[in-house]
């Protein structure tokens, strides 16, 4: 019900630091200190199971707080599975990444404050009208719960108060008490609408609703309305029942209550694909044989297959293993988006691509979030201002890792480059990466991969990954002219990489066209051999050609080859 891959792709939504001006910026907004808590939860979120456990663990806790409030003594265990329904439901809307972990968070200190609230004996409207104030500053809008489930308790005959009153007044005497208690409900309007008019919080509905705890920018789906209201609801249902029979109608609502719980994870699902979250929790984490195996769940999508591909370039696996996949076009190599201010995919892609002023100009833009830095953005940008040879901007974004535990290794390890030119272009990355920014104008996207790559391969012609990306976005082009010009550029000399398999392919294909073909320059094997064809890969054409007059059948043993690609693909 609850996604693992969705929990830890959290952890990418911010940077929790250990700083005393993040902490005290942090404290000083309303609902501080359940952000501050959420936070720090979710720094461990970096693997999956850890974040699943933490969240099972955060849930559990909240269903056993439920339990101790409303229970009559230790052995009143008749009314636990009721206490689990708002748990399931609250379990289910986490499935939303743009609900943010302060929305469980703020719900636990309110719990605990009713917990206080549950054994304080006298003067309680005072002691509710204080503690509504601090869960509002600390916990935000979910004050607003605390408030009318301690108005309901007041009214419960279970109320030790309400027994004492009910012996010592009379019926008029006891109607100005109950209504005396609507001062906690009170307190937390006043709260809400100071917050809004002194601008601590952004609209009026996330000054007393989950609003606050969801995306600025996005709606609030309703479903996320039923965690929120199960407390105060089920407290009025132990009202009306006293607590008594609960347990085989609260079982069977418990077990039932999975049924919509779960229609709520797909329903987020719909709009928030949890393959997403796989992938790129592969990719922060450089697992590139973790992200093959992923996409390899739906290698068809453009966008699964710029990770899939951007993963075997990684491994030095991308022209060689291209099409064992299902590939639909230059797109899966790289689809560019319009606006690339929140797209971290492409700022990986990039990187891979040895583009790394492009990298940059999308890390940067997706840098910050409404929780925070993204640390995979701080990360690219730190190695990317190393390669510029920018100490004092790279030592800004590595002590910002520093401050995190999570990071602190990488930045160390990355601290050594500081002001060492030697050390950074001895490095694999960074010095490759150096190499390629020495390319004209080398700043930021303006036209397409293919555009930007081509100068980059003309200052550093030894990228095997970006050798590999040119080679491979024409060949998925099926621009077979351009691909003979490449090759000639870039395979020609004496130390030139291997022609890869798919690259001859397409040139004893051309060859052939060429010949049979007017307004095409005609070119022979000759030159295929010269450019590093071999003759293994004419004789196995000429079987390809003998399989495609034979049928499909024969085709078959074929459709890894270029030639099929060619010939029976649609882009």
């Amino acid at each position: 019900m609850v996604n693992r891959f969705a929990l830890a792709y959290r952890e990418q939504q911010q940077l929790f630091l250990f700083d005393k001006t993040y902490i005290w910026g942090t404290l000083l907004k309303v609902g501080g200190l359940a952000t501050l808590l959420a936070r720090f939860i979710v720094q461990f979120f970096w693997n999956p199971t850890v974040a699943l456990i933490l969240t099972l663990v955060l849930l559990a806790l909240s269903a056993f707080m439920t339990w101790v409030y409303v229970r009559d003594s230790r052995k009143d265990w008749k009314t636990i599975p009721v206490c689990l329904i708002p748990s399931v439901f609250i379990g289910a809307s986490l499935s939303d990444n743009c609900l943010h972990l302060e929305y469980l968070t703020a719900i636990l200190l309110v719990q605990a404050g009713l917990l206080i609230f549950k054994n304080i004996k006298t003067r309680k409207v005072m002691w509710g009208m204080a503690l509504t104030i601090i869960l509002y500053f600390t916990a935000g809008s979910a004050a607003t719960i605390f408030a009318v489930c301690a108005f309901l308790r007041s009214l419960s005959p279970l109320s030790p108060s309400s027994r004492s009153l009910s012996l010592s007044k009379g019926s008029n005497g006891r109607w100005f008490d109950k209504l005396t208690n609507l001062a906690i409900p009170a307190a937390a309007a006043i709260c809400g609408a100071a917050a809004y008019f002194a601008a601590l919080v952004p609209t009026w509905a996330a000054a007393f609703t989950p609003a606050l705890y969801y995306d600025l920018d996005a709606s609030l789906p309703w479903m996320h309305w039923i965690g929120w209201i199960c407390l105060p609801l089920f407290l009025s249902l132990f009202r009306l029942a006293k607590g008594r029979h609960l347990f085989l109608p609260g079982l069977t609502l418990a077990a039932l209550s999975v049924i919509p719980a779960e229609k709520i994870s797909k329903k987020i699902e719909e709009t928030q694909p949890s393959l997403a979250y796989v992938l790129e929790h592969y990719t922060n984490n450089e697992d590139w044989d973790g992200l093959v195996k992923a996409c390899e769940e739906a290698p068809w999508l453009p966008r699964v297959a710029n990770y899939l591909n951007m993963a075997l370039a990684w491994k030095g696996e991308l022209s060689d293993r291209l099409l064992s996949y299902d590939q639909g076009g230059p797109d899966g190599l790289v689809m560019t988006i319009k606006d690339r201010a929140v797209d971290v995919a492409q700022a990986h892609i990039m990187l891979a691509m040895g583009n790394v002023a492009a990298a940059q100009d999308v890390a940067f833009n997706t840098l910050s979030s409404l929780n925070g830095y993204c640390p995979a953005m701080v990360k690219i940008n730190a190695q990317v201002e190393l390669m510029r040879g920018c100490y004092d901007v790279a030592d800004k974004y590595i002590s910002l890792l520093e401050k995190a535990p999570h990071y602190r290794g990488w930045a160390r390890e990355h601290r050594r480059f500081l002001h060492d030119d030697a050390a950074v272009e001895a490095d694999p990355l960074l010095g490759n990466g150096r190499r390629n920014l020495s390319a004209k104008d080398a700043f930021v996207m303006y036209t397409n991969p293919m555009s930007e790559l081509f100068p980059i391969l003309d200052a550093n012609p030894k990228d095997g990954r970006a050798l590999e990306y040119g080679l491979c976005y024409l060949l998925l082009s099926k621009d077979l002219n351009s691909v003979k010009h490449f090759i000639t550029d870039y395979y020609s000399s004496p130390d030139s990489p291997e022609l890869p398999r798919i690259a001859q392919e397409a040139m004893v294909f051309y060859s052939e066209y060429s010949r049979n073909m007017e307004g095409v320059e005609p070119f022979g094997l000759d030159w295929c051999y010269e450019h590093g064809v071999m003759p293994e890969t004419v004789r196995r054409f000429e079987e390809y050609q003998k399989a495609a007059v034979a049928g499909p059948v024969a085709l078959g043993r074929f459709k890894g080859t270029y030639w099929y690609y060619l010939v029976h693909k649609e882009i």
